[in-house]
């Protein structure tokens, strides 16, 4: 239903940008990127909200050309937002993050862009994000930092529309050892970091996806308080944490679209060693990932995805990976 929406609704703005080839200025002004998605409030009243609420409106109604990645309800709804009234009452703070990491300068067609994974681009402000296209059985699937774009190249008379299937979490800490140091769900990660030497690997320019096991994780590992993670022999969490993380960018997403038939794949660890990545599915649609190292009984899950930094990608889990002794 909602994809048929959104053709019908990009078939309507392709006929209206037509006519705007001779259109007035007037008109011109009426087909800006404010007006479109103000015209569309029954799938975007939660984004227009955040524009009223930051001031943008000015900045998309201006000349442009701009590319704006517009969250779908669902999307906020999805990132705890139930409806426009909930995203007023958000930090202001908050928001002005959120909105200028929607934003590109330019027009970027991205049914256009190279059939490649996580190609660089960058905000108006200059954050980066990272884009990916390619084929997942019959279809041509784009994802932003490995979120889905519903549909894409709504055009405006100043820009292009292009919808996200979720909120995108602004990029905020320039390594992933600052990340680990800033979530109070991963204090003992971050004690067993530092305890084994390798807070420097994970803060360096290097790039990791990291499965990051959340505080619970660790108790139920064996380790009841920070302090017992910090009093363990630093050559036995070496060990642990080379499991943990590997070289490279992966969001969860990339997983969907490599994996064979199986929904089953392997990766391998930072210490050489593989876990297997599980698709997770409802129906017919792909969901996320578990993850499961040689010594773990059951699937682990991922409580929380695509912590983007400038130095990888972050993923909290249920439980510490494990292998086999």
């Amino acid at each position: 239903m909602k994809k048929t929406f959104y053709t019908g609704l990009l078939l309507l703005l392709i006929a209206a940008c037509k006519k705007d080839e001779k259109a007035s200025p007037d008109q011109q002004l009426s087909n800006r990127i404010t007006y479109v998605i103000a015209d569309n409030m029954f799938n975007f009243s939660s984004f227009n909200a955040v524009i009223d609420r930051t001031g943008y409106g000015p900045k998309l109604a201006g000349e442009g050309p701009l590319t704006v990645l517009v969250p779908d309800n669902n999307a906020f709804i999805k990132a705890g937002y139930a409806n426009a009234a909930a995203v007023l009452q958000e930090r202001a703070f908050t928001l002005n993050n959120m909105m200028s990491y929607h934003v590109l300068s330019g027009t970027w067609e991205l049914n256009k862009l190279p059939f490649a994974f996580n190609q660089e681009l960058t905000t108006a402000l200059g954050a980066k994000m990272y884009a990916t296209r390619w084929v997942k059985g019959k279809d041509t699937v784009l994802t932003i930092n490995g979120t889905p774009v519903v549909s894409y190249n709504l055009p405006a008379s100043n820009g292009l529309i292009q919808v996200m299937s979720e909120v995108l979490q602004p990029l905020v800490n320039q390594t992933l050892s600052d990340a680990i140091a800033a979530d109070t769900a991963l204090t003992f990660l971050n004690v067993a970091l530092q305890q084994s030497g390798m807070k420097d690997l994970v803060a360096s320019k290097t790039i990791y996806t990291f499965f990051a096991p959340s505080n619970s994780a660790f108790r139920s590992k064996g380790f009841p308080s920070a302090d017992s993670v910090g009093q363990t022999d630093p050559a036995v969490l070496k060990r642990m944490l080379g499991y943990f993380f590997f070289p490279g960018r992966r969001f969860v997403y990339d997983y969907v679209l490599t994996t064979d038939a199986t929904d089953k794949s392997e990766q391998a660890m930072y210490n050489g060693n593989n876990i297997t990545v599980q698709l997770v599915k409802n129906g017919a649609k792909y969901t996320g990932i578990t993850i499961q190292g040689s010594g773990n009984t059951s699937p682990i899950n991922i409580l929380k995805s695509n912590v983007l930094t400038g130095n990888g990608v972050l993923h909290i889990t249920s439980s510490v990976l494990s292998e086999n002794q």
